[in-house]
C-alpha cells in the first residue's frame, strides 16, 4: 500500500520537509513481511520460554529485548506522544529502535528499512533531529540489522527475529528445540574459554567490517562459539591516535581494549554508537559520568524524580543499588546478564590487558582504578537481597527486630510518612 508523510503545519522548515516527504511515497509492507526470512536454523526467543521461563522473563526486561520491536504488532512500543509538528505519524512507523535513552523509528521505502528523520529523546520527552536531508543514505538493513536482530541473512538482507534475542548469545537453536533440549545443539557462553565468550559481546560492541564482503559494519556469518577474527576485519578507528580514543596494533588484544573502553562508557552521558553517531542523544555536549542512581533514573523516571518519597532516604545518602541489589548468576562470581537489576560495574581487568608487564611489575595484577574512565569496582553482595535484608543491611542496629518481609512492607511506608532515614 502507499503511505506518504503527513504535511506538517506552517513553518518554513516543516513545510519544506513535508514537500520533500510527499514526493517519496512509501511501499509500507505489513510487519509480518519484515523479519520473516533470515537465516535458517533459528527457533526464536519465544521457543525458549517453555523450558527456561525465569531466564526468559528476566531477558524480557532488558534493553536487549527491546532493541528492535515490531511496532505494528506492538504499537505500545512507541514512546513518542507528540506528533503534531512531525513530518510523519504513527502509521508510518514499522519498528521502534531502543527504549532506554532515545527511541528511533523505522519505515520502509521500496522494501528497505530506513530510520525516519527525527528521534524521540526519552529522558527529555522531546523530539531531536536525526538527519533531515540524508536520512535515506544509511539503510538500516545494511548498517544495523546484524546486531539489532537475530539471524541476519546478507543475501536477502533480512532477519529472522527483531531485537537481541536468546540466539544472539547462544547461537541458532532450532536443533536444540527439535531434540528436546540436547545441550550439544546449543552454545552456552559459560562453557567457552574467556576469549571466545568475550567475542560474543565484542561482535556487536566493537568496530570493524565483515570480512566476507567488506560491506557491513558487523561480522556477517559469525555465531557464538566461533572465532571472531575469521569474520571481522581489524577494527577501524574514527579518530586515529586521538587522546580521547585508543590506538595500537588493531589485533584481538586491541579489540579487547576497545571492549573495555566501551564498558567504561556505560555511565557516560555522551556515549555514542560509532556507526550511526547517536546513542544517548545530541542533548549532552559535555561528557560527564552519571551516578548509578541517575542511570537507573533514565528508565525509572517517576521514582527518580520522587526519590525521597519512594525510598525514604535523601539521594545524597543512599542510592538505588543500596536496596536493589544485583542478582548473581553464580554466587560470588558474576552478575546475571538476563536481569535488568544488575549494575554495569564489572570485575576489574588485569592491568596487563592494556599495559606491558614490565610497566606494572611489582604493582600486582590489579593495581588500582582508572578514574573516571573506568567504573569497575566489584559489588560485594553474593545474591539479590530480600526487602528485609536490604533494610537490615544498613540498619542492623535500629531495625534489628525485623524478621520477615511482611514487617518491612508494613513499616517502610510508615517510616517514609513520618521521617526521612539518613
Amino acid at each position: 500500500m502507499f503511505v506518504s508523510f503527513r504535511v506538517p503545519p506552517a513553518g518554513a522548515t516543516r513545510a519544506l520537509l513535508g514537500i520533500l516527504a510527499v514526493t517519496l511515497c512509501f511501499w509500507a509492507l505489513p510487519a509480518a513481511d519484515a523479519g520473516a526470512e533470515g537465516l535458517p536454523g533459528y527457533a526464536g526467543s519465544d521457543s525458549c520460554r517453555a523450558c527456561h521461563p525465569e531466564i526468559y522473563a528476566q531477558w524480557r526486561l532488558t534493553p536487549h529485548a527491546r532493541m528492535l520491536v515490531d511496532a505494528v504488532r506492538d504499537p505500545f512500543t512507541v514512546q513518542a506522544n507528540d506528533f503534531g509538528n512531525i513530518p510523519f505519524g504513527t502509521e508510518d512507523i514499522l519498528y521502534s529502535v531502543g527504549s532506554h535513552w532515545i527511541q528511533k523509528y523505522l519505515t520502509k521505502v521500496d522494501g528497505v528499512l530506513y530510520q525516519l528523520p527525527k528521534y524521540w529523546n526519552i529522558s527529555e520527552r522531546r523530539w531531536e533531529p536525526y538527519s533531515i536531508w540524508n536520512w535515506m543514505e544509511q539503510p538500516y538493513n545494511v548498517h544495523c540489522d546484524g546486531c539489532h536482530a537475530v539471524g541476519f541473512d546478507a543475501k536477502t538482507e533480512s532477519f529472522f527475529e527483531p531485537g537481541v534475542g536468546c540466539e544472539s548469545c547462544h547461537g541458532p537453536g532450532q536443533k536444540h528445540v527439535d531434540t528436546g533440549g540436547r545441550l550439544s545443539e546449543i552454545v552456552n557462553p559459560a562453557n567457552l574459554d574467556a576469549d571466545r565468550a568475550m567475542m560474543i559481546c565484542m561482535a556487536c560492541h566493537t568496530d570493524g567490517m565483515d570480512k566476507a564482503t567488506d560491506t557491513y559494519p558487523f561480522p556477517v556469518g559469525f555465531v557464538p562459539g566461533k572465532d571472531l577474527r575469521d569474520y571481522f576485519s581489524e577494527f577501524f578507528m574514527p579518530k586515529p591516535k586521538s587522546k580521547s580514543w585508543y590506538w595500537g596494533t588493531m589485533d584481538l588484544k586491541e579489540r579487547v581494549r576497545m571492549w573495555y573502553f566501551f564498558q567504561s562508557k556505560y555511565y557516560s552521558t555522551a556515549r555514542a554508537c560509532e556507526v550511526c553517531g547517536f546513542d544517548r542523544g545530541a542533548a549532552s555536549v559535555n561528557e560527564r559520568y552519571m551516578t548509578p542512581s541517575e542511570y537507573c533514573g533514565t528508565c525509572h523516571k517517576y521514582r527518580n524524580e520522587n526519590f525521597l518519597q519512594h525510598s525514604g532516604h535523601r539521594p545524597n545518602k543512599v542510592g538505588c543499588r543500596d536496596c536493589h541489589v544485583p542478582e548473581m548468576a553464580v554466587p560470588g562470581e558474576t552478575y546475571s546478564i538476563h536481569d535488568h537489576k544488575f549494575n554495569f560495574d564489572q570485575p576489574r581487568p588485569a592491568c596487563t590487558v592494556c599495559h606491558a608487564p614490565e610497566d606494572v611489575q611489582g604493582k600486582g595484577d590489579q593495581c588500582g582504578y582508572h578514574t573516571p574512565e573506568f567504573h569497575l569496582k566489584r559489588m560485594p553482595y553474593p545474591r539479590e537481597m530480600t526487602m528485609t535484608e536490604a533494610c537490615v543491611f544498613c540498619h542492623n542496629e535500629t531495625l534489628k527486630e525485623a524478621r520477615d518481609e511482611g514487617w518491612a512492607r508494613e513499616v517502610m511506608p510508615r517510616l517514609v510518612d513520618r521521617f526521612v532515614v539518613d
